[in-house]
């Protein structure tokens, strides 16, 4: 369960831009809802420099598959929606 840790009221400034004050993050996920919510949930973004060269070569493989046409069937996650459809009743 989170944590309430701060509240304070904030203003929009001419740019209309918010601060978040002592932010842990720097990127957010943000929705905003039709009456005026603000929902934020913070996003770390992952450094491709972090991912292995053979990652990567996988990576770029499949991405030439795709553009060339070689890809596989349609997988049908029917029975898997089902699955968890029937779980969640429960």
């Amino acid at each position: 369960m989170e944590t309430f840790i701060n509240e304070y009221d904030a203003k929009l400034d001419d740019k209309k831009r918010l601060t978040i004050r002592g932010s842990k993050f720097d990127f957010y996920h943000v929705e905003e809802f039709n009456d005026g919510t603000l929902l934020l949930r913070p996003r770390v973004l992952i450094d491709p420099n972090g991912l292995s060269k053979n990652t990567l070569n996988m990576m770029d493989k499949s991405i030439k598959n795709l553009k060339n046409g070689k890809v596989s069937k349609p997988v049908n996650l029917e029975k898997y929606l089902k699955l968890s459809n029937e779980s969640n009743k429960v």
